[in-house]
């Protein structure tokens, strides 16, 4: 059996970051209009999965409560994905945080990260628990972080919907990250630049590479694993094809040699500005990549 085909719908690559950001505020793909006609693209393409970042800084921007119009509108995505037929999975921090707990010391202060990021999850687990498929709290979990808000993470999460632990391909050890974790969550990384010259020889090494650290992440972990990450990194469309054709026949093999493969999410869904092509390209039509990936 093959992997379920999945689509990263990103802050940075649908909404763009919010002002109130850490970041501070950029551009989108048109996602924040026309988000029913682009959750409708996808599935109408083969996308069977997405993974939708639930953003911070709009749903939180100050620490007390939640932002009323904006939990508004992400339930009213949720609710259209589940509509046709698309499971979502919500990413909890992919990229930026509001800036009201960067000022604090964000992720690099215990006392800031392990007070806010736990109030956090409880407060987007009571309002959406009940409208996705899957967490996967972080995109990837950093390297370093404290270990108890994680575990205060999947154990807020617990009951409510299966939950991914996911991890960098080089993160040595990962027992105290994955608790009590449905999933494991693997973050592919990509060996070239954006418009690098990509021959047969580094995708062979990549492919490789890829089969690897999946193998080795399904020897620690009792349990599928997921593809949480997955960007093919070059601005030309056709080499981004060829790249996610390898990476289709890298999971391919895995799975051939008993690997338990759930879904695969590639990043962008949709092409956004300032980022390598995606699935669909700006005006919602199949990519290379797409037809490539989407075909069994």
């Amino acid at each position: 059996m093959s992997f379920k085909r999945g689509a990263a719908l990103t802050t940075a690559s649908t909404l763009g970051f919010a002002e109130n950001s850490d970041i501070g505020s950029t551009a989108g793909n048109g996602f924040f209009r026309r988000w029913p006609d682009d959750l409708a693209a996808l599935q109408e393409a083969g996308i069977t999965d997405v993974r939708l970042t639930l953003d911070w800084a709009r749903l939180q921007p100050r620490p007390a409560s939640l932002d009323d119009d904006w939990a508004e509108r992400y339930e009213q995505m949720l609710d259209a994905a589940s509509a046709i037929g698309l499971r979502v999975w919500a990413t909890l921090h992919d990229g930026s945080i509001p800036r009201w707990f960067d000022n604090d010391g964000g992720f690099d202060d215990d006392a800031t990260f392990t007070t806010w990021w736990p109030r956090w999850v409880e407060r987007i687990a009571d309002r959406f628990g009940d409208h996705v498929t899957g967490w996967v709290p972080f995109a990837e979990i950093p390297l370093g972080a404290p270990i108890r808000p994680w575990r205060d993470t999947w154990s807020i999460l617990e009951g409510t919907s299966p939950v991914v632990a996911s991890v960098s391909a080089e993160t040595t050890s990962i027992e105290e990250y994955v608790g009590r974790a449905t999933f494991l969550g693997v973050v592919l990384p990509i060996p070239w630049q954006h418009d690098d010259a990509v021959g047969d020889e580094q995708l062979e090494a990549a492919s490789t590479q890829w089969g690897q650290a999946v193998r080795d992440r399904a020897d620690d972990f009792d349990g599928p694993v997921v593809i949480t990450g997955f960007h093919p990194g070059h601005d030309d469309a056709d080499v981004a094809a060829m790249i996610v054709e390898q990476l289709v026949r890298s999971l391919d093999d895995a799975i051939a040699d008993g690997v338990d493969v759930g879904v695969c999410f590639v990043d962008p869904a949709i092409t956004a500005p300032d980022m390598s092509p995606g699935l669909l390209d700006a005006d919602r039509h199949p990519t290379p990549a797409a037809e490539l990936f989407l075909s069994e």
